[in-house]
């Protein structure tokens, strides 16, 4: 079972005074945005790393599902 979070936001955001809903939304948006940055310039860690967790949560924060191309990510890969 999977949360569809946009929808539960939509139904959640009637009930939150204006000044919080935006507060949610603005630091949501910025923390994606942070995760994006990072992910963009982490390289994968090797595999069987304990960072290889957090490297993988930190993409799919970002929405980084394909994992685009970078060079890191392919020599990472191959390890």
């Amino acid at each position: 079972m999977t949360i569809d979070w946009q929808t539960l936001f939509a139904q959640l955001l009637p009930f939150l005074p204006a000044q919080i809903a935006g507060d949610l939304t603005l630091i949501g948006t910025f923390l994606i945005a942070l995760a994006a940055v990072i992910a963009r310039f982490w390289p994968r860690p090797a595999a069987g790393s304990k960072w290889l967790p957090i490297y993988l949560l930190i993409n799919k924060l970002a929405m980084n599902g394909k994992h685009a191309a970078n060079a890191d990510d392919v020599k990472g890969s191959s390890k």
